[in-house]
């Protein structure tokens, strides 16, 4: 049987370069300033300072790696989309690991 690579969507691979560097850009910014905000749908949102934004920082970059490799998933030709599924899953969870830490952090500070 012949391998087909995965073909993802022009406006998917640019959505998600998109939307990695404006986490990346934000948290470094937030970092920066020592003020790495969170906007709530209702309410005042969250502050973070210290060690608490730089683990928050750590969750989006993880976020930003996870979209990232969807990306280079698409420009790989090799049969190797497990390894690729194996590398989000394990990023998803560092950063859902991450995200839990820095509210936890904030609350115990």
């Amino acid at each position: 049987m012949k391998y087909i690579p995965n073909k993802i969507s022009l406006a998917e691979r640019l959505w998600n370069i998109a939307l990695s560097a404006l986490l990346l850009i934000y948290g470094g910014y937030g970092i920066y300033i020592n003020d790495l905000y969170l906007p709530a749908r209702t309410g005042s949102g969250l502050s973070l300072h210290d060690g608490p934004a730089i683990l928050m920082f750590g969750a989006f970059a993880c976020g930003a790696l996870v979209m990232l490799s969807v990306v280079v998933d698409h420009y790989d030709e090799r049969d190797n989309e497990y390894k690729y599924q194996v590398f989000a899953r394990v990023f998803k969870y560092l950063a859902w690991s991450l995200f839990a830490a820095a509210l936890i952090y904030n609350l115990l500070n």
